[in-house]
């Protein structure tokens, strides 16, 4: 009885996924409004203001990796965390900090990596704003879809269980988010100028849970107000606040990851996240038998 249940969620899976790559339209409007948004962000904040100069775990380990010498490094461990607004000031911590008097080389070393311009700065909240908008629209024109010609009616009038129904399209769900997020990352990393090679996996499976708990909360929002009127402003006004506190803890953790910190040092903020997913859907599951009922 489990592997029909399982059978059918797949079938419904599918069935979304083809429509989906068929039409090209959800995904073509969700793309190119990321694009769109994304450059508004990356134009506006990159004459936002002057570079600030920050030491952060990241940039430690370049240093290392560069080879400066063992005084460069301890004074900078001895800065980490600080923001200085300009060259001077961190060149006038270093000196205080340094034990010995720093090479011109060194100098320059440290100057070079720990620089941070407002579009580094500003990309985890941006990159997180960028993909809850592109998901609400998706979310939209996914129950827009099942409403035509009766689709939705058509599929409640199946012998499936409505909590496979909710599965079933809280996976296409995700799954459609997940290669958004093939899509997106990339394209944030280039805007935003932020060198992504070695820390692409983690923000990455960040952004694949965040979007799991987002679909798994989105589904259950959008199949309330598919046949709503006023849908397109119901949706975000009741999706967005129940949002916060899963959007506060993703953002916490794509800015620790671009910072270079690990994520064994994020085990409480990686608990709450999962303990998001794991609300979200457990009672989205127990909640949208009688939410399609009525």
């Amino acid at each position: 009885m489990k592997s029909q249940g399982w059978a059918q969620a797949g079938a419904l899976v599918w069935k979304d996924l083809l429509i989906d790559l068929r039409r090209k339209e959800n995904l073509l409007a969700m793309f190119f409004f990321s694009l769109l948004t994304l450059l508004i962000f990356s134009f506006a904040l990159d004459a936002a203001g002057d570079p600030r100069y920050r030491v952060t775990p990241r940039v430690l380990a370049v240093l290392s990796a560069q080879g400066v010498s063992p005084a460069a490094r301890l004074a900078s461990e001895s800065l980490q965390g600080r923001t200085y607004q300009t060259q001077g000031e961190l060149l006038a911590a270093l000196g205080q900090a340094a034990p010995t008097p720093l090479s011109m080389q060194d100098k320059l070393a440290v100057l070079a990596q720990s620089k941070h311009g407002p579009l580094e700065d500003g990309m985890p909240g941006l990159l997180w704003v960028t993909f809850v908008l592109a998901g609400v629209l998706g979310l939209g024109k996914a129950f827009g879809q099942e409403k035509e010609n009766g689709c939705m009616d058509g599929l409640l009038l199946t012998p499936v269980p409505r909590g496979l129904l909710y599965i079933g399209k809280m996976a296409s769900t995700t799954l459609f988010l997940a290669l958004m997020v093939a899509l997106l990352l990339p394209l944030c990393g280039l805007l935003f100028q932020v060198n992504l090679a070695e820390v692409w996996l983690p923000i990455a499976g960040v952004l694949v849970a965040g979007a799991l708990g987002f679909s798994a909360l989105g589904t259950l929002l959008g199949g309330i107000t598919a046949s709503l009127r006023g849908k397109e402003i119901l949706l975000p006004l009741l999706l967005f606040p129940l949002l916060v506190p899963l959007l506060l803890v993703v953002v916490h953790l794509t800015s620790s990851i671009l910072l270079g910190e690990a994520l064994s040092d994020q085990l409480g903020w990686l608990e709450m996240l999962g303990a998001f997913d794991v609300i979200f859907l457990i009672v989205s599951y127990l909640v949208f038998e009688y939410v399609m009922e009525s």
